[in-house]
């Protein structure tokens, strides 16, 4: 049973990330972008790695564009009982 639950949780974990893969791949016209994750019991960290040259519209003005994504993974996550953050690898 514990085993199941596992399997679901990795799987809605996977999806998160080609979600997000899809989205920021749409947003940037960049498709060199790749997204690993690291789960916990309730935190799992997306880590987003895209070339140097398309950081800014990943970013956006102000912020906003990654923090939008940041929101709306959060509550995909949220609904289904684990909290997400989005790190942008370096």
């Amino acid at each position: 049973m514990l085993a199941e639950a596992v399997v679901q949780d990795n799987d809605i974990r996977n999806r998160l990330a080609e979600v997000l893969q899809s989205v920021i791949q749409e947003m940037t016209s960049c498709y060199e972008v790749e997204v690993t994750f690291s789960a916990g019991d309730k935190t799992t960290i997306y880590r987003v790695t895209v070339p140097q040259e398309f950081r800014g519209k990943l970013i956006g003005s102000q912020g906003k564009n990654i923090t939008s994504l940041r929101n709306i993974i959060g509550a995909m996550a949220g609904n289904h009982g684990f909290r997400a953050i989005i790190e942008l690898v370096v």
